[in-house]
């Protein structure tokens, strides 16, 4: 497998968003989080959940389902416990989307809005569901998909990794064979570049790490004004 990723601060003061790239004898994933909160809580939250994401995967030797639900509740016990302890950062928390996988199958999890996407070689498929306002506006049909992107309330989430003592994460356990890729990334990419632009930039790929650069690029180019990151991991075939 093949992994790249990278974080762009953007037109932000400070960079909220924290990616994982983990590749042990045992374990093989990818995360990514966006922070909020106030002044440097959002990037504590996103920094703590990560770190107790990686740990906990490390550390749980059970079904990929069970490892990612149980790393998702010990990522939100510990954001909600730091911002419980610190009254700078109450009310702090994160959004969180991971996936576990080897070369046949993987495993996608969330809380929030960012995303993991899967490509076929083809077209890309979102796998996660956003918990946000505007998600659950589209939902009901009240709202179109090119009417969310410019909706007043559109940076507002329904759930989030530590704002309160529990939280429900999203399971999908999936397929996916040798020359698909996921894409992991946060609301400062998804927000603006559409999933068709996105899979060509992904067709066209020959190095990961340029592929993330030039997606990030263009999320600036399109005026993302937030925080952008990005994770693909390439399917080569190969033992994760």
């Amino acid at each position: 497998m093949k992994c790249a990723g990278r974080t762009e601060t953007g037109l932000r003061s400070q960079n909220e968003d924290r990616y994982l790239i983990l590749d042990t004898e045992t374990v093989h994933a990818v995360a990514v989080s966006d922070g909020m909160g106030g002044h440097r809580a959002g990037e504590t939250a996103s920094a703590t959940a990560v770190e107790t994401l990686s740990k906990a995967l490390c550390a749980d030797a059970g079904s990929w389902e069970a490892a990612l639900s149980n790393a998702f509740k010990q990522a939100n016990t510990a954001v909600h416990t730091l911002a419980q302890s610190d009254d700078s950062m109450y009310g702090m928390g994160c959004t969180l989307v991971a996936a576990i996988y080897d070369e046949t199958h993987f495993v996608a999890a969330n809380v929030g809005d960012s995303r993991l996407y899967h490509f076929d070689g083809t077209s890309l498929k979102r796998i996660t569901h956003d918990h946000s306002f505007v998600a659950e506006l589209m939902r009901r049909g009240i709202i179109t998909e090119e009417e969310a992107k410019t909706h007043p309330r559109r940076n507002l989430i329904t759930r989030a990794i530590g704002t309160e003592s529990r939280v429900a994460s999203d399971i999908f356990p999936c397929e996916w064979k040798r020359g698909d890729m996921l894409l992991l990334c946060s609301d400062g990419l998804c927000g603006v570049i559409s999933d068709a632009e996105t899979a060509a930039y992904l067709r066209n790929s020959v190095d990961l790490d340029a592929t993330c650069a030039s997606l990030i690029s263009r999320a600036l180019q399109l005026g993302s004004r937030d925080n952008i990151t990005v994770v693909i991991v390439a399917n080569d075939g190969g033992n994760a």
